[in-house]
């Protein structure tokens, strides 16, 4: 059981010392990766749920429908558009 807190343990001390620049950018790489094997709707909501639990990273909601109505539709240009667009 120990075992389970440790990742738990590193992956918050490595939120607590990252700029909100690096985890916008971790954010947008793991969100590429997925919309790269053609997974639109996982990619959006990576970045959509990265963005709601990062630091200083909240956005109004609007902007993330954008990112919705794209996997939705299954429009790779907008979706990337939606993940390129967070800075």
């Amino acid at each position: 059981m120990a075992n389970k807190n440790v990742p738990l343990l590193v992956v918050s001390l490595t939120l607590s010392t990252m700029t909100r620049e690096q985890y916008v950018e971790r954010s947008k790489e793991r969100a590429r990766a997925l919309l790269r094997d053609g997974r639109i709707r996982e990619a959006v909501a990576e970045m959509m749920m990265d963005m709601r639990k990062g630091p200083n990273s909240r956005v109004p909601h609007e902007i993330h429908a954008i990112g919705i109505l794209a996997a939705a539709a299954g429009d790779t240009a907008v979706a990337r558009a939606y993940i390129e667009g967070f800075n």
